[in-house]
């Protein structure tokens, strides 16, 4: 029971880790404190997401084990890449942190380096390329979640299901465009502006939205190559 209950928090901190300066800003009227809550939100994310990873370090034991398929393939390699680009988030995180740039030695090595800047751009790139392949894992390994969470429900409308989904994607597309996440994601924009006359509520839902689009994009994924390998 424990794993769900890490993924939630994982995807909540997700979500307001995205959102930090309007998490801080207007919900928390928090205006000077940006920087430091989405320090505190990351970093608190990552303790979690390398604790899903030991929880689910059987992964890691067996990933040189077995005959390899095109599911296993597309699981292993967007798992892979996803760990690449969170050790990308926590080593450009440390370069940028606030905190860390009260210790003299830092700050002078990375003014020395020049690394403030490129660590700023990667960190952008990385957060919004992770946000999409966090979505898309859960999508991938829905069916492992909802029978830990939702093995005594009863409810399978399909028809729900299928309106859900639908309403959903349409909706997560135009909020992928809206909110620009492929200028960040092939770095055409390395500056994330955030419109304070905005309704946090808006902006959580437009991002909810663009992650279940992706999750539901790595379900179908799954069901579409179990399908052809039936």
């Amino acid at each position: 029971m424990l794993r769900p209950i890490i993924d939630i928090f994982m995807t909540i901190l997700l979500l307001l880790s995205m959102s930090y300066e309007l998490f801080g800003a207007v919900f928390l009227n928090l205006y000077d404190y940006g920087a430091l809550i989405h320090e505190i939100l990351g970093f608190s994310l990552i303790i979690l997401f390398f604790w899903h990873l030991w929880l689910n370090r059987w992964w890691l034991k067996n990933i040189f084990k077995g005959k390899y398929n095109l599911t296993r393939i597309i699981l292993t390699g967007t798992n892979i890449i996803l760990i690449f680009v969170v050790v990308i988030l926590v080593v450009t995180g440390i370069i940028m942190s606030r905190f860390l740039e009260s210790f003299d030695f830092i700050e002078d090595f990375i003014e020395f380096e020049g690394l403030m800047s490129f660590a700023r751009e990667f960190h952008i790139i990385a957060s919004y390329w992770g946000y999409v392949l966090m979505s898309f894992h859960i999508g991938l390994n829905w069916h492992i979640f909802s029978a830990m969470m939702l093995k005594n429900t009863k409810f399978k409308n399909k028809l729900f299901t299928i309106f859900f989904t639908i309403i959903f994607f349409i909706y997560g597309v135009k909020a992928f465009i809206k909110r620009q996440f492929w200028d960040y994601m092939s770095m055409k924009a390395i500056f994330v502006f955030f419109d304070f006359e905005e309704s946090f509520m808006f902006f959580i839902l437009d991002y909810l939205a663009i992650m279940i689009l992706f999750a539901i994009l790595g379900h179908y994924t799954i069901l579409f190559l179990r399908s052809v390998k039936k």
